[in-house]
């Protein structure tokens, strides 16, 4: 997050903190997958890799398409505005706060990756949970990037066909959903209880924080 805070200096855009957490979530999670691997069973230890990966590659791949090339996005230019003078510490101090929400964000994969059972009933739930999460959270930002890109929307418009027609943040609510499947994938693991703490955290992170 050091070299993305230097980045945001020299480009005065803040926005790409975005794309440096899901890229960061994947990579950290996965170097947990793999440094602590020898307590799980090789078939679980690849599903993970699998999932984390394909998440982290998506969702990183999204955020980077939004922002290349655009102005900073409206809220950390606001934010900017608002640290005034400090801009460039009180952005650094947000950067770091991105770096902890990484890292937390890649922690369950330090519980998951102790399960030493093989792959069973709970497992197939929770890989049925996190494709469900998967589809729907990449059809609404897709249908959200065709809404944005129609020349004859007025900028008050709002999405509100496909998925944008039954929720106000179909997006959140299915990426809610994928990270709720670790719960069951995580069954049996050394920890597991503290998976329970995903569903809350999650939603207090896109509620009050990304949102």
């Amino acid at each position: 997050m050091l070299i993305g805070w230097l980045f945001a200096l020299r480009s005065k855009n803040a926005s790409y903190v975005d794309v440096l957490w899901s890229y960061g979530v994947g990579v950290l999670g996965v170097f947990y997958l793999f440094y602590f691997s020898d307590n799980c069973e090789p078939g679980r230890l690849a599903l993970f890799q699998g999932l984390l990966g394909v998440w982290s590659i998506r969702l990183g791949t999204h955020l980077l398409r939004r922002c290349w090339g655009k102005p900073e996005d409206a809220r950390y230019a606001y934010l900017r505005e608002a640290l005034g003078k400090n801009a460039n510490l009180g952005l650094f101090a947000f950067f770091q706060i991105q770096a902890f929400w990484t890292v937390l964000f890649a922690s369950p994969f330090l519980i998951l990756v102790q399960n030493q059972a093989p792959l069973g009933f709970w497992d197939h739930v929770g890989t049925i949970i996190w494709i469900i999460g998967f589809v729907g959270v990449s059809l609404s930002d897709k249908q959200l990037r065709i809404f944005k890109s129609n020349p004859e929307r007025t900028r008050k418009e709002v999405c509100d066909t496909g998925l944008w027609k039954y929720s106000r943040h179909p997006n959140y609510f299915f990426e809610w959903i994928l990270w709720l499947s670790y719960i069951p994938l995580g069954y049996q693991a050394t920890g597991w209880p503290w998976l329970f703490l995903i569903p809350p955290v999650l939603y207090l992170f896109l509620t009050k924080i990304t949102g």
